[in-house]
């Protein structure tokens, strides 16, 4: 032991610590920060264009989502495991499992158990706890907790990470380490007894043998470089010492300096194949870049009206099949919500009304007024209603969940209370004159019931009648405060028709409606009128009736109240359709004046997947060339050399101890098969991305076309459903008048009786009116979603930091006269072809012109001139800067 003491050098100690000290290098945590560092970087590089660039793109999740992993990602605990599964970690076919899978603890949940309690954060909520969603707030709650949007951020950071992957390819790599081996061999073995202790790595070529997988390979520093000409260097140093504790404690010490180079001239050669991989990496993490800010558009119209529309990044980086819009004019997401709680609402106010009029057949029956076949005709239709009112109450239900898991992603149990102003001018039925009419209709039940006793006929006690009287007086004020509401109602009809006339064309409103529209507008000025006088002649005989109550008019009194009563129901019925129909003339949509070709040059102009789509046909443009390369003989040129110590020391070089090899490597183009299909392959595929894109084009135009026509059918088909609804009204109107002045004067001997129509005259009018509402609802919310889903298909939806549409108007392209001033943002539809006489500058020559790379066909029919490059960017290119100090030519 003190012979391997004293053999042993004290630096040969200090080196083996520092070794022990870095060989297990950087923490995990450490590793994952300097990939962070790197990928957002590299994302921050890109990031600087408007047109694609976003707030934010941490792949941390938000501490307030319900996905948010509070524990440390380097040392997660274990999640609940299924017990079967389990069992093959403790133990696999008989042996024991790995001890430490626990260490980190085993977790009870696998969501944040705060996010519940954070809420109110960032989402407003009533006091019973319930989310107030709207477009604004359902769009935030999707940035924090909707699985989708992070997914798409995770991809752009691994494609960022593909960078830093091929970048270091390229970079200096450095690799080190050493071997330490004991051997030992007996007494009686050939070369007899030996003790022998060796450290160090790639000492082989020293003399110095290591036993087993020890040793032979590899240097104990090393330092590789690829080259942008795709050569190779590979340089290192090997050392070993070794001590011999028999046979005299003999020790040894050699170290190796060493080199090699090679570089290809043709097949593997040049910058189109060694940039290759890297610039392919690159133009990926620009174009998933866009595709994430093109993703943001969609994901506004996805919580919005239900549809994405996009595809997002992508790993494997973009394609020339790009997505369009194909047709249709479904409305979903928050809108389809909305428009699914107007339908139930609707649906709610015509059954409100047919219980109303059914309470009114009734009571004709029970006076022989009406035979019982249409009394159970409308009460059978009614149960029909309510039956259909659950279908569509379990239904927004349904769509609720739905909508708070696959799109908020939130479970479906968190209580939503949604925001209605989008669609409140829908409500044509006022609350407030919907409530006054249920409190007429209770309020003549129970005056009803005050005049029976069992079986029989009483007259009301003066008590009972004076609680009745109080109760009815308070109708009072609510019946004025909606009386001053409809003048109001009625001047912004008069605002929004003067708007519509002037927007409106021929097609939409013609001088007939026109006409029509101001003769209903003074046929409602002069209803609000009488309906004012009616009302005040009814307070004044309520007044009358309270005053003149006693003992002796208590029969009197009853019967009046029963009367006033029907006349405020008839009063207030007239007055909700007046203010129905002052709602209905209010709602309107802004027309889009746009031709189908202007709306194209705008999304060619503006699509941030058509700019990825013209760069991943170039992608499969140069995939030609690299074929191609592999067609040509290899021809390898490669040198190498070495430089040994002496004198059993490790740090003597001696020149006289060294090696110098250099040579040529041929391999004939004899075999070319795989090659060849491989370069035909590559042709194939160029044309179909090519006639991909042609189609992607095509379909991009289909689909502004079907956006354009659906915008005028929806304009259209809402002044048609206008119309619809304003005859309905007057139906209901109609009819309803013909039930509060029933049948024909009576001959002598004859009882008064109601026509045998009335019952489907009443259905058939109240359903005219429920779909017509619903027809009108469903045209202006497809407006609506078609005008959103035109400004995402053109590329020209601008979002702020928090991905809420900020709506500009539609600016068509620059006309001629403003095209050459525009020519240097414009974007090609199709890669040009380079210029034949162009030269490359010397920074990018390898040695190959660009027409002898590329278009070896056409090299014949260059230039003759042969005009040299002279410094200066051709015409049609444009300098733009990826990173720091570094020039990329683009050549439009």
């Amino acid at each position: 032991m003190r012979g391997f003491l004293h053999a042993c050098p004290a630096w040969s100690f200090l080196l083996l610590a520092a070794i022990a000290l870095v060989s297990s290098g950087c923490s995990r945590t450490e590793y994952r920060l300097e990939a962070d560092r790197e990928a957002y970087g590299l994302i921050s590089e890109r990031n600087c264009d408007p047109r694609w660039s976003a707030a934010d793109i941490s792949i941390e999740i938000d501490p307030r989502s319900r996905y948010f992993d509070h524990y440390d990602p380097d040392c997660a605990p274990m999640p609940q495991d299924d017990p079967s599964a389990h069992s093959y970690m403790r133990c696999v076919d008989g042996m024991k499992g790995w001890k430490h899978w626990y260490d980190n603890g085993v977790r009870s949940d696998l969501e944040n158990p705060a996010w519940r309690e954070e809420l109110a954060q960032y989402a407003e909520t009533t006091e019973d706890g319930d989310v107030k969603l709207n477009v604004d707030s359902a769009l935030r709650l999707s940035y924090v907790h909707s699985p989708t949007h992070q997914s798409q951020l995770e991809t752009l950071y691994l494609s960022a990470l593909d960078v830093t992957r091929e970048r270091w390819r390229l970079n200096n790599q450095y690799f080190g380490g050493f071997d330490t081996v004991f051997n030992h061999r007996g007494e009686k073995t050939p070369a007899g007894e030996s003790n022998r202790l060796t450290t160090g790595r790639g000492i082989g070529a020293l003399g110095v043998p290591l036993a087993g997988r020890f040793g032979g390979g590899g240097n104990t520093l090393q330092m590789n470089r690829s080259f942008a000409t795709a050569g190779e260097m590979v340089a290192g140093i090997a050392n070993a010492f070794t001590w011999e504790f028999t046979n005299g404690n003999v020790n040894f010490a050699g170290s190796l300096l060493s080199a090699s180079f090679l570089q290809p001239l043709l097949r593997g050669a040049g910058r189109s194949i060694a940039l290759e991989d890297l610039t392919q990496v690159e133009r990926n993490l620009l174009a998933n870049l866009r595709a994430y800010a093109q993703f943001r558009q969609g994901f506004y119209t996805q919580v919005a009206i239900g549809e994405l529309g996009v595809r997002g990044p992508q790993r494997g980086g973009p394609g020339t099949t790009l997505t369009s819009f194909s047709g249709g004019s479904s409305v979903g997401g928050y809108t389809g919500l909305l428009k699914q709680l107007q339908e139930k609402r609707n649906s709610e106010d015509t059954l409100s009304l047919q219980v109303r009029t059914f309470a009114r057949l009734e009571a004709f029956y029970a006076k022989g007024m009406i035979g019982l076949v249409q009394v159970d005709q409308f009460e059978q239709d009614i149960e029909t209603a309510k039956s259909a009112l659950l279908v569509r109450e379990n239904g927004l239900d349904l769509a609720l969940d739905r909508y708070k898991t696959r799109t908020l992603g939130l479970p479906p149990d968190l209580p939503i209370e949604l925001d209605d102003g989008l669609i409140r001018q829908f409500q044509l039925f006022a609350r407030q004159a919907t409530n006054i009419l249920n409190l007429v209709v209770q309020l003549q039940n129970r005056a009803g019931d005050l005049f029976t006793d069992g079986e029989a006929q009483v007259v009301p006690e003066v008590a009972e009648l004076e609680s009745l009287l109080t109760d009815t007086t308070s109708l009072i004020e609510p019946i004025q405060n909606l009386i001053e509401q409809i003048p109001v109602e009625l001047e912004r009809m008069d605002e929004v028709v003067q708007l519509r006339m002037e927007a409106a064309s021929e097609d939409e409103i013609s001088d007939d409606d026109k006409r029509r529209l101001v003769q209903e507008r003074k046929d409602l000025g002069a209803d609000l009128v009488d309906f004012r006088r009616q009302f005040g002649e009814q307070s004044v005989e309520l007044t009358q009736l309270k005053e003149s109550l006693s003992d002796e008019t208590r029969d009197a009194t009853a019967r009046g109240v029963v009367n006033w009563l029907t006349a405020t129901l008839t009063i207030v019925d007239q007055l909700a359709l007046v203010q129905a129909r002052a709602r209905l003339e209010s709602v309107m949509v802004e027309s889009v004046e746009l031709d189908p070709v202007t709306a194209l040059e705008i999304a060619l102009q503006n699509r941030l997947d058509f700019m990825n789509g013209r760069a991943a046909l170039v992608d499969s443009w140069r995939e030609i060339q690299i074929a191609a390369n592999a067609l040509k003989s290899n021809v390898t040129v490669g040198l190498a050399g070495s430089t040994g110590t002496v004198r059993n020391n490790a740090v003597s070089f001696d020149a006289a101890n060294s090696t110098a090899t250099m040579g040529v490597q041929f391999d004939a183009p004899l075999t070319r098969l795989l090659e060849r299909n491989g370069y035909s392959e590559t042709l194939i595929s160029y044309q179909q991305d090519r006639r991909a894109l042609i189609q992607s084009r095509d379909s991009l135009y289909l689909g502004v076309r079907a956006l354009l026509r659906q915008l005028k059918q929806d304009r259209e088909n809402l002044e048609i459903q206008r119309r619809a609804v304003t005859i309905a009204i007057r139906r209901v109107d109609q009819t309803q008048r013909k039930l509060n002045a029933p049948g024909r004067i009576p001959q002598p001997g004859q009882r008064p009786f109601i026509s045998p129509t009335t019952a489907i005259n009443l259905l058939s009018a109240q359903r005219s009116f429920l779909s017509s509402q619903n027809g009108l609802l469903g045209a202006w919310l497809s407006f609506y979603a078609t005008r959103m889903r035109l400004y995402r298909e053109l590329g020209i939806m601008t979002l702020d930091s928090d991905g809420k549409w900020i709506e500009f108007p539609i600016t068509p392209p620059p006309g001629d006269e403003e095209a050459d001033a525009a020519e240097e943002s414009s974007f090609p539809d199709l890669p040009p072809p380079i210029p034949l006489g162009l030269q490359v500058p010397p920074e990018f020559d390898d040695g190959e012109q660009p027409a002898q790379r590329l278009l070896p066909d056409l090299v014949d029919k260059a230039d003759p001139d042969g005009d040299s490059y002279d410094g200066q960017l051709p015409r049609n290119s444009v300098t733009t800067l990826s990173a720091p100090g570094v020039q990329q030519l683009r050549l439009d």
